[in-house]
């Protein structure tokens, strides 16, 4: 990073008071800790399967729906992970501080491969929801608890190019999961796609083991855990989420969204939802999101513009393989290997912003170049015709998942950069927080406007056949069922998923805008080690 700024009266870093200090590695003369290389493998392993399963499952859910007739609740495939996952990110940093960073890293890692093995064993879609979520359980600690750990040993300055290959890490495995989800789910099966994450975590646990210490001794009693661990607001936050995506999923879907149920569930959503922030206030214990990171414009700013970064990141993934088995009839196979094109543009992201982070800084520019890259990407990819020349399939879905390797870390070290080093690990934490609650929301609402969409437009273009009702029920249970249906019903049915796609992409998009606009709104006072 660049060297710190002088107006320091403009700093609105704040020491940490609940946390353990945390001496921040020097800068000058700084030399690699022993057994830096194990220990960037091990975290590194957990970061690849972190991006391996979040595009594994994007290009095998459609088959894994359809094979228990519940392609209309598909979402939950993907939110029950996200759910967990959300809610216990920001809690490893506080246990990190409590009980090490050592027990985090083996929790996070133990319980994501007990989710995996349980996936793959599950014999109906209850059991692979709740295995998903137990592996979200562990997946929020993948990728945070490899930022707080190279928190600890890298000084700020220097980290930028870590960070990205730590980016480049969760690319390559985003690829990996990419091309590899759809011939596993072709061939030996969907649920060697979890079969094979165990092994790889088997690997970093073995490593971790070994050279993965604590940076300062801890002792820590259940007193002090009550104290310090906000598990009030962490069960508040899981059962505002859970009931506000049971409405959402329910809404137009399954009951009309003048449901009582429908209705009840978003109400008492944004209820519970506003209690959990009323205790986030005036909690005695250390609460799940430090509201005093969120005070000022620039973190008001960030926080906006990350929670809208990761609805439209989370929107596209999951409608985008829904686009090519649906719209252009590809099998799990070819759609995982075009989820291949970008997740590459990832990693390119996140090398870009790591080389710009490390020698000019310029954190705030690179948050609105991927709020516009984002934005463009998910504009181009709604432009898609029916019909479409092949050379825009490729060209078109490149630049939204660029904008993302660009923004994801520079929304990071924007935060990281506002506050002291001893807040880093609960810093870190709340911005993977913010972002999955994105993550949710736009799988969520992709989910509904396509099953909505369904819901209305199928009727009308399946009128006059003879038993329209249930092939549009095994249409909306199976994406499979579409390959099996006559050449003009096919047709009609796959026109209006086209059209419930693209509204999905246009609602994303719209999300990505607003990226851009709170974006336009931050400023760098205050980032000292920025310019």
């Amino acid at each position: 990073m660049a060297t710190p700024r002088d107006d320091e009266e403009n700093d609105t870093r704040e020491p940490s008071e609940d946390t353990p200090l945390l001496t921040p590695p020097e800068e000058e003369n700084w030399k690699k800790p022993r057994g830096f290389f194990w220990i960037e493998l091990a975290i590194f392993a957990n970061v690849f399967l972190y991006g391996f399963d979040g595009t594994i499952t994007a290009a095998t859910y459609a088959v894994i729906s359809s094979e228990f007739d519940a392609a209309n609740t598909a979402s939950w495939l993907t939110t029950s992970y996200l759910v967990t996952s959300t809610a216990f990110q920001p809690l490893y940093g506080r246990f990190s501080d409590i009980f090490g960073r050592r027990v985090c890293f083996f929790v996070s890692t133990i319980t994501f491969a007990a989710g995996c093995l349980g996936c793959g064993l599950a014999t109906n879609v209850v059991v692979v929801n709740a295995m998903r979520a137990l592996t979200g359980f562990g997946g929020g600690g993948l990728m945070t608890m490899a930022t707080i750990v190279n928190s600890d040993m890298i000084p700020f300055r220097k980290r930028g190019m870590y960070q990205a290959l730590q980016n480049a890490m969760f690319g390559f495995g985003a690829i990996c999961g990419a091309s590899f989800g759809g011939s596993i789910a072709d061939t030996i099966g969907w649920r060697w796609a979890f079969f094979l994450q165990v092994p790889v975590s088997i690997v970093a646990l073995c490593l971790g083991w070994f050279v993965i210490k604590n940076p300062i001794e801890l002792h820590p009693t259940w007193t002090e855990v009550k104290t310090k661990v906000d598990f009030t607001g962490a069960l508040l936050l899981v059962v505002g989420i859970s009931v506000q995506l049971i409405g959402l999923s329910l809404g137009g879907n399954q009951l009309p969204w003048s449901s009582p149920w429908v209705i009840g569930s978003l109400v008492g959503s944004a209820v519970i939802l506003a209690v959990f922030i009323a205790v986030e206030a005036k909690t005695t214990t250390i609460p799940v999101i430090p509201l005093r990171q969120l005070r000022g414009r620039n973190p008001v700013a960030i926080q906006i513009a990350n929670v809208c970064a990761g609805t439209a990141a989370y929107a596209y993934l999951f409608m985008l393989p829904l686009f090519f088995q649906v719209v252009l009839l590809d099998s799990a196979t070819k759609a995982g290997a075009r989820l291949a094109i970008p997740s590459l543009a990832t990693p390119i992201g996140g090398l870009i912003a790591g080389v710009v982070m490390s020698r000019w800084g310029k954190l705030i520019t690179l948050v609105r170049i991927g709020a516009l890259f984002m934005t463009l990407g998910n504009l181009l990819v709604t432009s898609l015709s029916f019909y479409d020349s092949s050379w825009k399939y490729l060209v078109f879905i490149f630049p939204a998942n660029l904008g993302q390797g660009i923004i994801y870390p520079a929304i990071l070290f924007t935060t990281l950069a506002s506050f002291e080093h001893s807040d880093h690990a609960v810093s870190a934490s709340t911005v993977y927080l913010i972002r999955s609650l994105g993550s949710v929301w736009g799988v969520a609402i992709t989910a509904t406007i396509v099953q909505n969409t369904l819901s209305w437009r199928l009727p009308e273009a399946l009128a006059g056949l003879p038993n329209k009702d249930q092939v549009i029920d095994d249409i909306r249970h199976s994406v499979t069922a579409l390959r099996h249906l006559p050449p003009d019903v096919q047709l009609a049915a796959r026109m209006v998923y086209y059209d419930g796609i693209r509204y999905a992409f246009g609602a994303s998009t719209i999300i990505a805008a607003f990226a851009i606009v709170a974006s336009l709104f931050a400023y760098n006072a205050g980032l000292r080690n920025t310019h």
